[in-house]
């Protein structure tokens, strides 16, 4: 059996063929990312009507890999993202990818580096180097490492830096910076208060403690940008702010004094097409009027062009169709380039319905900006093995269980490409110790089931695994099916046992019956052999 035969299997009933069901455990979809929700208007969705259709074949997939596989190839990050393919029969503009690979991977000043200075007595220093990040992107817009720094160490909804903040705030009064990282805080903090339902879903005191650190944010944020009017991260703290609690008012007057302070700045015009969306009261429209806006910018910043994917990518997110549909509209809603965000979308969507094609582009796409992305690296490989990169897949989980060993969708997709590699022992070692981690998750123990029986044919342990299942989770079959296999495989005793067991059991799952119609076919072909009038037991 070849990895997409496996990788991709549900349910797989040759005579005794219980591999597929087991399989399932480890491939089960999950539903798709929620949008994030804010309680201003109810959600509507777009009108039912014929999306674009373009899919991707297993010969643009195997091109895809042997390009992609070259700029893996290059250290450093900014090199390898500018080397990356783009997606196959995409139009993603050259001058918009340059921008994006500089904007996302340069190195960034982190929430705990931020900290040390401010706990050390230096929030002069931290204020310093903020500033040299402003004047580095006022002069050139693109490159963007004061609204990344921001993004990455200061929106934060956790109220344990909070400490951290306003002593900042204390040590450095004047600080633009400090109240715009303040403020941009609260915002999230108000978000994690609020929770995600619609506001009439939401308690009061949810409201309540919103409201109150929407002030809060609201305060520190216009006071940030009466001290520097040119901090575009806090203009789109503002608006994200209406967007949570105040009225579309709010946010258009935010959006239009964030336009004359910092005209060409991507992040604001990011939020702005946020709360364009027809989900929080905008429109299509109003996401086309809003991306055509930012076009004449492009000059001075290539990556106002990405807003030109906004409404082609909402659309199809928010399709009303089937999965297939979807599926192969979303290559032409990404025909230019979209956010980092929404590549990791496509990808886990693409991987949930099991296209591993569009998993493998979308996601590898997804590391080419945002490399340090945990759950697309996984899905990443589960596509490789599929394409028979089961080598690759292993090293590059490997890598990533150094810096993160107790990540354990990374040991279940490495324990699945040394299975297809043929490396039974060390899928046993991954699989062992994801059952460590917790022995009450069923998982892990089928997963070694389906090892033993139906990959490494090791019946002793097979049969061990078998008996665990059956003590441990008598409510669930896949222990008695792996004992059936086993007695029917190598052959053992005490198949006809085991089939009146699962009949009283489990015969009316249709899927059972199934199984069953086989078992007590197989059980007639061997009645000669007096096989099962044996002990069942080895």
């Amino acid at each position: 059996m070849n990895s997409l035969q496996r990788g991709w299997l549900i349910i797989a009933i040759v005579l005794l063929g219980v591999s597929g069901w087991i399989w399932s455990l480890r491939t089960s979809p999950m539903p798709p990312l929620p949008v994030q929700a804010v309680h201003q208007p109810e959600i509507t969705q777009p009108a039912k009507h014929a999306l674009p259709s373009h899919k991707f074949t297993r010969e643009q997939g195997f091109t895809f890999i042997a390009a992609m596989k070259k700029a893996e190839a290059i250290a450093d990050p900014l090199q390898r993202c500018l080397a990356y393919p783009d997606p196959p029969d995409s139009h993603w503009t050259r001058a918009t990818v340059v921008a994006y690979c500089r904007y996302r991977l340069p190195p960034l000043l982190t929430f705990e580096q931020a900290q040390d200075l401010i706990q050390h007595g230096k929030s002069a220093e931290l204020d310093r180097r903020l500033a040299a990040a402003l004047q580095a992107q006022l002069a050139d817009p693109a490159s963007g490492p004061l609204d990344r720094i921001y993004e990455e160490a200061f929106q934060n909804g956790s109220f344990d830096i909070r400490p951290t903040l306003d002593a900042w705030k204390r040590d450095s009064p004047d600080s633009a910076f400090a109240y715009a990282a303040s403020g941009l805080a609260y915002v999230a903090m108000a978000g994690d208060a609020r929770g995600g339902n619609y506001i009439k879903n939401t308690p009061d005191a949810a409201v309540t403690a919103m409201d109150n650190l929407l002030q809060q944010a609201d305060s520190d944020l216009r006071y940030a940008i009466k001290l520097n009017p040119k901090l575009a991260r806090a203009h789109a703290g503002l608006m994200n702010a209406g967007n949570l609690g105040y009225s579309r008012h709010y946010v258009d007057v935010a959006l239009h004094d964030a336009l004359v302070a910092v005209p060409n700045d991507f992040e604001i015009y990011n939020m702005a097409m946020w709360t364009r969306e027809p989900k929080w009261g905008g429109s299509l429209a109003a996401m086309d009027a809003l991306a055509a806006d930012a076009q004449p910018r492009a000059k001075d910043n290539p990556m106002l062009r990405i807003m030109l994917s906004a409404r082609p990518f909402y659309e199809v997110w928010n399709c009303d169709c089937s999965h297939d549909a979807e599926m192969a509209a979303y290559p032409q809603a990404a025909d230019e380039l979209i956010l980092s965000t929404d590549l990791i979308r496509i990808g886990k969507l693409a991987a949930d319905y099991r296209n591993p094609t569009m998993a493998l582009i979308y996601e590898a796409e997804a590391l080419r900006f945002t490399p340090d992305n945990e759950e697309a690296r996984v899905n990443r490989a589960y596509a490789l093995v599929d394409y028979d990169e089961a080598t690759w897949a292993v090293a590059d989980l490997s890598r990533l269980l150094i810096s993160s060993p107790q990540n354990r969708q990374a040991l279940d997709a490495r324990a699945y490409a040394y299975e297809m590699l043929g490396d039974y022992t060390h899928a046993e070692k991954d699989l062992r110790a994801l059952l460590a981690m917790d022995p009450r998750e069923p998982r892990p123990l089928a997963q070694l089931g389906d090892l033993f029986v139906n990959l490494a044919k090791d019946w002793n342990k097979g049969w061990a695994v078998a008996d665990q299942l059956i003590r441990e989770q008598p409510n669930n079959p896949y222990g008695w099916l792996l004992r059936a296999n086993i007695q029917q495989e190598q052959p053992r005793a005490g198949l006809d046992v085991t089939a009146d067991y699962l009949a009283a059991h489990f015969g009316q799952d249709p899927n059972m019956a199934k199984i069953l119609l086989h078992m007590r076919a197989a059980i007639a072909l061997r009645k000669h052999s007096g096989i099962d009038k044996r002990p069942a037991a080895p």
